[in-house]
């Protein structure tokens, strides 16, 4: 049988390789962590590094953030168990607890909150610092032996995601948008000498961050509700329905939303009628600017983009089929991120998506933003799926609603009846508020 010196002594060395691999795993999450945000590195003093300054592998980390910090953080997992049951075998050598099962436990239990706070103390700020200050050097030296740790615990986490599915279901086991150890990060550099963010830029930062959830068909206009002007109808027509819309920008087609050309620019009107123009000589087609199609599947960040490089306010969208479905507006983009955008001509009376009807009563469209449905009811649906009511009557059902279709969202004590629905979309509901049931 061996010493109690030979064993404790094993036990050592096994316990510093444990804090040598937990300071490597603390130094490498906050390097990813500080190059996805510049602004973390050294309270955002440091300069942002050459993008070609990371080496090939540190890129495979990079771009695969979420999955290695995944890696990381079982990791540490792994690391604190094995630390534990070091102290606590050593433990057992020392006082010679070999046949006392009972101090074996409770050393092992008190060895835990011992090594959180020591290792919070003396590697994980320490090192978790340095990533930061050093974010490209901690990548590129790192990333080439935390392979063997992404090999063995990738796969693992795989499985656990999958058992997660089975058990919980998906909607509570996708993976998170970045780890929660570049999260921490961004907090200690939020808490450090930089100045806080106020509330309304905190608010536009959690819609970036939600931004690749939403999909251009959560955000555009329906058919429905599209205006276009009509290449088989006269002039005074078309101007007559702009001068009654009031919108800037139409879809110029012919007899339906699918033979769209372009757009019409009411300047561009306005030009020919300025210069002493008759309106029934106007061209439309000589006038109408061009457009692109988007997907209504496509990401609305990379819409967005598409958007800013051709310079375009509008762009139609297409279904699977090649169909027309709808309009995106620059602008109904760019409210995911700021909030509604109106003009001095807007109203709030303008708005009718959300109207009361009676005590505790309301009707509710479909188009109607989820967020002004959660504040003007006062409810919290608790979903970032959806972003009209609409969707989230078809994503609670799990399918598209029928006529006269009751749901019920318990939590919220809301009845909701689908009054009407369109091809394409839910048209109005009556949502009533129960009131709670006073105790006798």
């Amino acid at each position: 049988m061996d010493s109690p010196v030979a064993v404790c002594s094993a036990l050592a060395a096994c316990l510093a390789l444990c804090c040598a691999a937990s300071a490597l795993a603390a130094a490498f999450a906050s390097a990813i962590a500080a190059k996805k945000f510049p602004q973390v590195g050294s309270a955002g003093t440091a300069k942002s590094p050459k993008p070609d300054a990371l080496s090939a592998s540190a890129k495979f980390f990079l771009e695969r953030s979420d999955r290695a910090g995944a890696a990381i953080s079982m990791l540490r997992a792994a690391i604190l168990a094995l630390s534990a049951f070091c102290i606590a075998a050593g433990a057992r050598e020392i006082l010679d607890m070999r046949q006392n099962w009972i101090g074996t436990v409770a050393a092992y239990a008190l060895s835990i909150p011992a090594l959180l706070t020591l290792q919070r103390a003396f590697i994980d700020l320490p090192f978790s610092a340095l990533g930061r200050r050093r974010a490209t050097a901690a990548l590129n030296r790192l990333s080439k032996p935390f392979f063997v740790v992404y090999a063995i615990f990738a796969p693992l986490e795989f499985l656990a995601q999958k058992l997660g599915a089975a058990i919980f279901g998906g909607k509570h086991c996708e993976n998170a948008p970045f780890e929660y150890l570049d999260v921490e990060v961004m907090l200690r550099a939020q808490n450090s000498e930089a100045e806080s963010i106020s509330p309304y830029a905190g608010k536009i930062l959690n819609n970036a961050l939600r931004l690749n959830e939403l999909d251009v068909s959560d955000v555009m206009l329906p058919r429905s509700q599209v205006a276009y002007m009509d290449t088989e109808s006269p002039n005074s027509e078309n101007i007559a329905l702009a001068l009654e819309k009031g919108y800037t920008r139409y879809p110029l087609c012919r007899d339906n939303l699918d033979n769209c050309f372009g757009l019409i620019h009411i300047k561009d009107i306005l030009n020919f009628v300025c210069s002493n123009e008759s309106a029934d000589s106007i061209d439309l087609m000589k006038i109408r600017r061009d457009t692109i199609r988007l997907k209504e599947t496509d990401k609305l960040e990379s819409a967005m983009l598409k958007m800013l490089k051709y310079k375009l306010h509008m762009a139609m969208v297409e279904d699977e089929f090649g169909g027309n479905i709808g309009v995106l507006t620059l602008d109904a983009a760019l409210s995911q991120l700021v909030g509604k955008i109106r003009d001095e001509f807007d109203s709030a009376a303008q708005d009718k998506t959300i109207q009361a009807a009676g005590k505790n009563r309301y009707r509710i469209s479909g188009s109607a933003s989820l967020h002004r449905v959660e504040d003007f009811l006062d409810v919290d649906f608790e979903t970032d799926e959806v972003s009209t009511f609409g969707g989230l009557i078809t994503l609670t059902l799990g399918r598209f609603p029928e006529p006269g279709e009751r749901i019920l969202f318990s939590g919220q004590r809301l009845r909701v009846t689908v009054e009407s629905v369109g091809e394409r979309m839910v048209g109005d509901c009556v949502a009533e508020i129960e009131e709670p049931e006073r105790e006798a």
